[in-house]
């Protein structure tokens, strides 16, 4: 504050009544002289600070339409993403009650344990009613060992299948029904063969299954991998090995043939013994006649004994002539026996029989039947599916 001190001349001092009117009216006059100076100093400094602008109504008021319009347009494709959404939840929610009343109506035709499952949708994989098949068939009971998880066309399928062709084919060759059916892969989300350049594997629809083999009541298994023989690739390579181990013996006989002939050849002949003289018998004989045997002389029927001649000598016992050689072991080169080659793998053989009937069955069933005949990736299971194709042809390898 600032103090101010205001003289009056004494002229003015009797206007006042008394001297705490003085008083008063002095510090009234300084209040408000001190009021008017700190309003200045508060004027002053606030003209240092920069104003802002004011905004034009009219601006303002577009910008307040502008906001509302782009927060209506955006609520308003919000609402109809949100309709077009429900719109496609609710067309799949009927596609899936669809697939599902039609596959209980599919089960209901056949006796078989299954599970149903939650719709799959992973991409272009899934289904949308698959069921996971525990066993099929009654007296006997088929167990699928692992479960599967298939679309109800295929558990149907896989049902008649074993009714119909895979039990009598147990009981012919077996001579014991099937109770168990091994599995090696049903729904699996991939290419074909496993490749990642090709169209999409009837596994990845669930509309496939791999099996590896069978069992018995009686434990007797039948897997695929070691019953089905060889097959015919491995046939042909083991003929073709054979013929050329039995070429390369030939060479090799013939070979060691030559050799012995050449060192035959090259051998100098050995010189031949002369063989000692022998005393004569005849020597001191008189006449010839007397040195001849004499015949022997018989009467009437009976035989006539053995004389012996003048000189010992007992009669000849066989006609002269050179003693026939023994027989030499001949030196030409003998030919190799050929190799015997791989049984056929469908002889006396009832597993091998058993699994070859059941693919052949499995041809007449299924779109595509795979086994160890197509390539090595199948050599230890079966393949089969469902496969919609254009036209009515059928794969069966």
């Amino acid at each position: 504050m600032i103090a101010l001190s205001i003289q009056y001349p004494a002229r003015f001092w009797p206007s006042f009544a008394t001297a705490a009117a003085s008083r008063n009216l002095i510090a009234m006059t300084s209040l408000a002289i001190t009021s008017f100076v700190m309003s200045s100093i508060a004027h002053a400094a606030q003209g240092s600070k920069p104003v802002a602008a004011r905004t034009p109504p009219a601006a303002t008021a577009a910008a307040a339409t502008s906001a509302a319009t782009s927060a209506d347009a955006t609520s308003a494709a919000a609402a109809t993403a949100a309709a077009e959404t429900a719109a496609i939840a609710a067309q799949r929610k009927i596609e899936i009650d669809t697939a599902r009343a039609r596959c209980t109506a599919l089960l209901a035709t056949i006796n078989a344990v299954t599970i149903a499952k939650d719709p799959i949708e992973d991409g272009s994989c899934g289904d949308l009613a698959p069921i996971e098949l525990v066993s099929v068939g009654k007296n006997p009971q088929v167990a699928i060992t692992p479960p599967a998880i298939l679309n109800c066309d295929m558990a149907v399928a896989v049902h008649n299948w074993v009714k119909a062709d895979i039990q009598p084919l147990a009981k012919k060759h077996l001579g014991k029904e099937v109770v168990r059916l091994e599995t090696m892969s049903s729904y699996s989300c991939r290419n074909a063969y496993g490749r990642t350049m090709s169209k999409l594997s009837e596994h990845g629809k669930a509309n496939a299954l791999d099996i590896r083999g069978f069992a018995t009541a009686s434990g007797q298994t039948a897997f695929v991998l070691e019953g089905w023989g060889m097959t015919s690739s491995e046939i042909r390579t083991a003929a073709a090995a054979a013929e050329k181990a039995q070429a390369a013996r030939l060479v090799a006989d013939k070979v060691q043939a030559e050799a012995r002939a050449r060192a035959l050849a090259s051998a100098k002949p050995a010189t031949p013994s002369i063989p000692q003289t022998q005393p004569n018998p005849l020597a001191n004989a008189g006449t010839l006649i007397e040195g001849l045997p004499k015949p022997a002389i018989t009467f009437g029927n009976a035989p006539a004994a053995k004389q012996p001649s003048d000189f010992g000598l007992a009669q000849p016992s066989r006609l002269g002539g050179p003693t026939k050689p023994a027989d030499k072991k001949s030196d030409e080169p003998k030919t190799a026996a050929a190799p015997a080659l791989p049984a056929d793998p469908n002889a006396a053989n009832a597993t091998s029989g058993f699994l070859r009937a059941v693919h052949e069955s499995a041809c007449k069933r299924f779109s595509t039947t795979l086994g160890p005949e197509t390539n090595a990736a199948h050599r230890n299971h079966f393949h089969v599916d469902l496969a919609q194709r254009n036209t009515a042809k059928t794969i069966c390898e």
